[in-house]
């Protein structure tokens, strides 16, 4: 894995860090982020309105995606490169040597700051020995077809090429059940995934390393299931407004290392990224037979759907720093860059008009399309929200001995962001503003004995303000919001037993987490934005652990217990409390207001849990390894992932907010021929069929719906791979 600034043996890492192969990912048929709930301790990658993903650990996320000027706390790297839109962590990742997540903040591990944590994936490199290549294809249910290939090519003594290659389509796993899209599917699957690298060693102290990543996804919007959907089967949905989902992300980054003759090694890494998302979106997830009240008076029977919801984002990294190993001290220093463009363009239509009958005309939506008859717009906007990001970073480690060593960082960034647009077509605005921060980290590690590590460690995380566009219309909202701050605590170890037999790590943290940014409404309506929670704590225990009895059988694991609460007095108008409290039939326009006055004055957020932090994860996997005589090699797998009760949101609603917990069961079979290069297997994801939730969603802004998302159902799929040579 990947620790200050140098790969290190997992077994000496000083940090709760989890890594996980490639070829783990291919045995579990991984093939998103979305995919890792359970499978880390403290990680919960937690699906928001269908296209987002809301990264968290140990509590520590992204409740205000729906602001583009927010940051999120987790951030996820592709080979050390800040993937700086957030969409790009539901991509399709493809061929990956690992995966490594580092929970709590890594302010000087990674050039951007990150408060909760990292996900840095690892793409596998090219080398410079030999040629080989594979390719693999696949079937299973929902008529799934992947086809996968990869080669790495030497190209002389100093230079090699490797290109992988990733296809994937399926039918989708839920599907609309009546009226005039009876048979239209959600949640199915259709993306490209491509990447090159080209590796050249000029001479023995250089390395250059310039690489490429795309994937264009084009496919139905994902399946959010209304919680008053009256439809029982979680797999069929009742809407009438058929969303798809258009996703192009195309980055390149080139890495330039220089070996320095008194032993510092220098290292550039630049990075440009390019994202294109269209999106339509049915926003009241019912028909419009089925959605019975509209807060803004249209009438009984109402609809609300998003015609169009463009995203457009483009980002340039540079980090330079310089690193030392010595023979009692370590040190790494460094200088960061991030210029990120992130534009927003959308629309939300809403009406009393019949909208079913028209919703044949709209089988595929243009990112244009409006609904083809008169529409009150209910809400737009056009956005763009542009970041300039410097930090300046240093730390270094002092061995006090054979045994004792000290370790300190500090990191200063420096953030400058205009945000600026139209709402409402009418209503402008234009905001600047500039926050910095000082961040560090202390920490000791000792081994009393060559099979044992444990440490302390203190450090502080910092995410960037920005600002509230619906503040001008509110009586609440401030323009700006401030920057969230955490100061983690951790203890943890890591124990070899049997002679390294079984690898044992355990960690404990508490987090105490100032001004935790989330969705906030104010009283008066659409004009929400983003508010704060003064004080918020977080803690918990950790584990995993590796155990190999003998040749064949291994078993591996882990598991997770949080908690948390909120310590401040924080009122606040919860939308979903709001729709609850309204009459059956539409009510007068002052009766609201009344509500949400009474509402926003007498809902205390004391006490309740912090979002996204389950009670308990868990995950177990028993593999084993049998060669027979001829040398033939079968591998079995026996997954079991459990993720417990969570909230989704920082309300703790009995109805909205409450995820309650899953448990699946995966299995996974490879047969390796022993007269030729060639492998078969069958892998079964969740093999009970589990419909277990996901996440939920309640919109803070519209029709104030609430909808589920499900993890995926049972899928068995069966693949053939070719070596060569």
């Amino acid at each position: 894995m990947t620790a200050r600034k140098r790969e290190v043996a997992l077994r000496d890492a000083a940090g709760a860090v989890s890594a996980l192969s490639g070829a783990a990912f291919d045995k579990s048929n991984l093939l998103r982020l979305d995919n890792l709930n359970g499978f880390v301790p403290g990680l919960v990658v937690a699906k928001n309105d269908g296209a987002g993903r809301v990264l968290t650990i140990r509590g520590v996320g992204w409740e205000t995606a729906q602001n583009l000027a927010s940051q999120p706390s987790v951030l996820t790297y592709l080979d050390g490169v800040y993937l700086a839109n957030p969409l790009a962590a539901g991509l399709m990742l493809g061929e990956l040597e690992r995966i490594e997540i580092h929970r709590g903040p890594q302010g000087t591990e990674f050039g951007q700051g990150t408060t909760g944590g990292a996900i840095n994936l690892v793409a596998k490199k090219p080398e410079l020995d030999a040629f080989h290549a594979w390719l693999e294809g696949a079937y299973g249910a929902y008529d799934a077809v992947r086809v996968r290939a990869a080669a790495n090519l030497p190209l002389g003594g100093n230079a090699a090429l490797r290109g992988s290659f990733q296809r994937h389509r399926r039918d989708g796993f839920a599907v609309i059940r009546g009226g005039a899209l009876d048979g239209y599917e959600l949640d199915d699957a259709d993306a490209l995934t491509a990447k090159a690298a080209y590796l050249w060693r000029p001479a023995a102290r250089w390395k250059i390393l310039a690489q490429t990543f795309f994937q264009d996804s084009d496919q139905n919007a994902a399946a959010q299931k209304h919680i008053a959907d009256p439809n029982p089967d979680p797999r069929a949905l009742s809407q009438d407004f058929p969303g798809i989902f258009k996703l192009r992300n195309h980055s390149v980054s080139l890495a330039v290392e220089w070996r320095a003759p008194w032993g510092v090694t220098v290292k550039s890494l630049s990075g440009w990224q390019r994202l294109r998302k269209r999106q339509t979106v049915d926003g009241d997830r019912l028909t419009e037979d089925l959605t019975h009240i509209d807060p803004d008076g249209f009438g009984p029977k109402n609809w609300d759907v998003l015609p169009y919801w463009d995203n457009d984002s483009d980002a340039f990294s540079q980090e330079l720093n310089a690193a030392y190993q010595g023979g009692r001290l370590d040190w790494t220093a460094g200088f960061y860059y991030l210029a990120h463009d992130n534009r927003n363009d959308f629309l939300e239509a809403a009406g009393a008009a019949p909208f079913a009958a028209a919703a044949a005309a709209l089988a595929d939506p243009g990112p244009r399309t409006l609904p083809p008859f008169a529409s009150p717009l209910r809400f737009q906007e056009t956005r763009e929200a542009q970041r300039d990001d410097v930090a300046l970073y240093g730390q270094a480690a002092y061995r006090l001995s054979d045994k004792v060593a000290v370790n300190a960082g500090l990191r200063y960034q420096k953030e400058e962001q205009r945000d600026f647009g139209v709402q409402f077509y009418t209503a402008g605005f234009d905001r600047a503003a500039a926050d910095s921060q000082l961040t560090w980290s202390v920490g000791v590690e000792t081994r009393p004995r060559p099979t044992r590590l444990l440490y302390a460690r203190a450090a502080t995380g910092w995410k960037n303000g920005g600002s509230n566009p619906g503040a001008a219309r509110a009586r609440v909202l401030p323009p700006r919001y401030p920057a969230e701050e955490i100061t983690a605590f951790e203890l943890g170890g890591r124990q070899a037993f049997f002679g390294g037999k079984l690898r044992l790590s355990v960690n404990a943290f508490y987090y105490d987490h100032d001004n935790l940014q989330y969705t906030f409404e104010d009283p008066e309506p659409f004009a929400g934005g983003t508010g704060v929670i003064a004080a918020v704590e977080e803690y918990g225990i950790e584990t995993e652990f590796h155990w190999r009895p003998d040749v064949a059988w291994r078993l591996d694991g882990g598991f997770a217990w949080q908690d948390g609460k909120i310590n401040s007095d924080e009122y606040a108008l919860d939308v979903a409390a709001l729709r609850a409290a309204l009459p059956p039939a539409a009510p007068a326009p002052a009766a609201i207001a009344a509500l949400r006055d009474e509402l926003a004055a007498t809902t205390n957020l004391r006490g309740n849990k912090p979002p996204k932090l389950p009670d308990l994860t868990a995950r177990l996997a028993l593999s084993h390894r049998r060669v027979f005589g001829g040398g033939a090699i079968l591998e079995s797998r026996l997954e079991y992932v459990h993720r417990g009760d969570m909230q989704a949101r920082v309300f703790n609603h009995p109805v909205a907010d409450r995820i309650p917990s899953y448990h699946l069961v995966n299995l996974h079979f490879a047969y390796t021929l022993a007269a030729a290069p060639l492998s078969l297997s069958l892998s079964a994801t969740n093999l009970f069929d589990r419909a277990g939730v996901n996440n939920a969603f309640t919109n803070p802004y519209g029709l104030w719906t609430t909808s589920r998302e499900f993890i995926p159902p049972r899928e068995i799929i069966g693949a053939v791979r070719y070596d060569w040579p």
